[in-house]
């Protein structure tokens, strides 16, 4: 079974404002750095970014389970703003960044988003970026875990 860290992707702007929790999102490269994050495409997130042309990758620590489950819409109201669960705020682009995120991603669109199958590819030049020191939050086995090393 694969372990996936787990990620919430933001955008916000004249478009309006969405985010949702991932596992699927990797660097693409390091010079210049480049991040994607796969979606489904029926989610609002997708046209919403599109639009404003960026979008934020806020990878999780071990300490993110609640609000990754809000993201996730698992919480306890799924139709409540998510963006009330934790602290927020903005680097270059106006995508929220949670401002204790193990690494927050700012990122412009390189293009728009492809679609393959069920989900559309979302490519970002990394434009800012916002860390934090502590332990990764993991998906494996339809659970949450946290890394230890060997």
């Amino acid at each position: 079974m694969a372990a996936n860290g787990v990620a919430i992707v933001t955008t916000d702007g004249p478009h309006g404002r969405a985010g949702l929790t991932v596992s699927s999102m990797c660097s693409v490269c390091a010079e210049p750095p480049v991040m994607l994050a796969c979606v489904n495409a029926d989610n609002e997130f997708c046209n919403m970014t599109d639009a404003n042309q960026h979008f934020a990758i806020n990878i999780l620590a071990t300490e993110h389970t609640d609000i990754s489950t809000v993201f996730a819409g698992l919480g306890p109201d799924p139709e409540a703003d998510r963006f009330l669960s934790g602290n927020w705020t903005t680097l270059k682009t106006g995508s929220p960044i949670l401002s204790n995120a193990l690494v927050s991603l700012d990122c412009e669109l390189a293009s728009p988003g492809t679609q393959h199958g069920t989900h559309k590819i979302f490519i970002g030049n990394v434009v800012a970026l916002n860390s934090d020191d502590a332990a990764a939050l993991v998906y494996t086995q339809r659970a949450y875990a946290k890394t230890t090393p060997l």
